[in-house]
């Protein structure tokens, strides 16, 4: 019998990563038999494969193929993994990002439900500074049988985070992923999404998106150039490609807007580069290629900024062309207030563009006694077609953490009952105005403005409400969770929010995962670890471990392990104290535990309670 779903992971030198990746599909709230997760390793050098194997022993739905060859990009790998795969819908996930373990499960048997041929679901990117949405605008709506070209920006958004799709449109259509240094995720989706008659979509959230500093990925490795001359080829593909009309000009808008004017011409990298020539060569081989199969750039431009900069362009102006691009680049934009309705303008005049309507500004104003109760009032400017659709308080640079509330709406202004907040969770947070389809626009602090003589300096300040029960504990504790931590000194763990009942002390550099904050009766925050216990979350004993040079440490308890390289055995963790003992390669040493220093520096704990280095270049796990 096939399984639900297949997930194929492709890997290639992820060790640091991968433990998360696998536990996240481990946590998923869905019986193991629905589901298959295949991991294809394309020769890693780590111990990528080490990590899998040991969870492949424990878990029958988790599978590993071994690549003889590196294949260079994860192509193959996915055409592989997908070759395997027996479940009735495939998602792909890259082995340093996870998916959600409540909402795929949901998300996966809504598809179902809908015998949906492709189904979109919501993603968020993870930063070290916060949570926001991935590509929001391709899961903006719960929505069944949904055509692409009904999606405006389908294409917009064509990597593997938060989508499925049935593993027959694949095969019955031989669609593979090609090998490319870059690119290769636009073309099969571009082809796969042309097959593609029925999507459901929805606001669940899906798919997680590692982009953490240290975590440097290809993309980020690829100049802009480079990706511009494939991007030229995959555009030329594209216009080749028997698809239907439709969609071939939704993902040749794509191409346009996208990849080379947001991501090529209006760009910094472009306004600095010494070759712009081989930017305007480039940009003009492009329009080449789109003339002689029938289109024109002009037609795939809906943005006025790029429309505007392409006027420009064309006038050969070079000199006004730059100087436009370098003020929308660098934002210096100036805003004023017409008929209830925000416009912006550039600080220079351009005769090329008209000021421009911004769909919806927010502002707030102030709590106000009506009718015997207390609101908050929130001034909306915006044109009359733009609709206001909800409201929502969001945790401050954590958008997964999103709540919606009831508001009125009159006269241009949004009334909130605080009533609503008495019951609300402990937070600190944004207030947030969704408008139109898919946008939304945190609300501001003040009004606009547009002076000849003064520039506001605080013109986009947002409203943040700060919770008086964690005022006081803000600094002091964690109140975001984004990865590991470690223990700075002797901590206990407890069954219980209060702390009443404990159950072990961790000893100093202990590693702990939390999956969430909780707060105690009096609003302290507390973390959440993976088994439920409690501890503490104030941050003198508990710090972020920095895992950026952890691919050169063991970070996984070995039960033995060999001395490579002559080396020394501490007493402490902090190896200040003099050795103990100097040891001579070859020697087996038994292994307890691993502790980490409190700069993040793994140490290896022996059976008798030392400690010695577990930098690879020293030694080896025993096999």
């Amino acid at each position: 019998m096939g399984k639900l779903v297949s997930i194929i992971v492709s890997v290639y030198n992820k060790e640091p990563y991968l433990k998360k990746c696998i536990e996240s599909l481990i946590n998923l709230n869905i019986d193991h038999s629905k589901i298959e997760a295949i991991f294809v390793d394309d020769c890693s050098t780590d111990h990528s494969v080490e990590i899998i194997e040991s969870y492949v022993e424990k878990f029958e739905f988790i599978k590993i193929i071994k690549l003889p060859n590196n294949t260079g990009s994860p192509s193959e790998p996915r055409n592989i993994g997908m070759k395997e795969a027996s479940g009735k819908y495939l998602t792909l996930l890259d082995a340093d990002d996870w998916l959600d373990t409540e909402g795929f499960p949901k998300f996966i048997n809504k598809v179902n439900e809908d015998d949906a041929e492709f189904g979109l679901g919501q993603s968020y990117k993870h930063t070290n500074k916060n949570i926001t949405f991935h590509a929001r605008f391709t899961a903006y709506k719960d929505s069944s049988n949904l055509k692409p070209e009904e999606i405006e920006k389908i294409f917009r958004a064509v990597g593997p985070p938060g989508k499925v799709f049935k593993r027959s449109i694949v095969e019955d259509n031989q669609i593979e992923f090609e090998h490319m240094k870059f690119g290769e995720d636009k073309l099969f989706f571009i082809e796969l999404i042309s097959k593609i008659s029925n999507i459901t979509m929805s606001t669940i959230p899906v798919y997680h998106v590692n982009r953490y500093d240290e975590n440097v990925s290809l993309v980020k490795e690829t100049s802009v150039l480079d990706k511009a001359y494939l991007n030229k080829e995959i555009t030329k593909r594209i216009c080749k490609a028997d698809i239907p009309l439709p969609l071939k000009k939704l993902a040749l808008s794509r191409m346009v807007e996208v990849d080379f004017f947001r991501r090529f011409l209006h760009t910094k990298t472009f306004l600095k580069s010494d070759n712009k020539q081989e930017f305007y060569i480039l940009f003009n081989e492009i329009e080449e290629i789109l003339k002689e199969h029938g289109f024109q750039t002009k037609d795939f431009l809906k943005n006025k900024i790029f429309t505007a900069m392409y006027e420009l362009y064309q006038s050969e102006n070079e000199d006004e062309f730059l100087k436009f691009t370098h003020d929308v680049v660098y934002g210096n934009w100036r805003f004023y207030v017409q008929n209830d309705a925000v416009y912006k303008e550039l600080e220079n005049n351009y005769d090329i563009i008209n000021p421009i309507a911004v769909d919806c500004y927010p502002i707030y104003e102030g709590t106000q006694y009506i009718n015997g109760e207390m609101y908050e009032v929130i001034k909306v400017l915006k044109p009359e077609h733009i609709n206001i659709t909800a409201l929502s308080l969001v945790e401050i640079n954590n958008v997964l953490n999103t709540q919606y509330i009831d508001f009125d709406y009159k006269n241009d202004k949004i009334y909130i009952n605080q009533k609503q907040f008495d019951q609300l969770e402990a937070l600190d947070v944004n207030l947030c105005v969704d408008h139109g389809e898919m946008d939304s626009t945190l609300v501001y602090a003040s009004y606009p403005s547009n002076n000849e003589t003064f520039k506001m300096k605080r013109q986009s300040f947002k409203v943040e409400f700060i919770n008086r029960l964690k005022e006081n504990k803000k600094n002091k504790y964690f109140t975001n969770i984004s990865d590991s931590l470690i223990t700075l000194k002797k901590t206990k763990i407890y069954k219980d929010l209060e702390f009443k009942e404990a159950i072990m002390n961790l000893e100093p550099g202990s590693k702990v995962v939390p999956t969430e904050i909780k707060y105690s009766s009096n609003g302290t925050p507390r973390l959440v670890l993976e088994d439920g216990s409690i501890m503490t979350a104030n941050k003198d004993f508990v710090t972020h471990i920095d895992e950026k040079n952890h691919h050169k440490y063991i970070t996984e308890v070995p039960s033995e392990v060999k001395v490579k390289k002559t080396c020394k055995l501490y007493d402490s963790r902090s190896f200040k104290n003099e050795p103990i003992k100097i040891l001579k390669i070859g020697e087996n040493i038994k292994i307890s535990n691993i502790i980490y220093t409190n700069n993040s520096t793994p140490r290896l704990v022996t059976e008798d309670g030392n400690y010695l280095t577990a930098n690879k270049d020293f030694i080896d796990i025993t096999m």
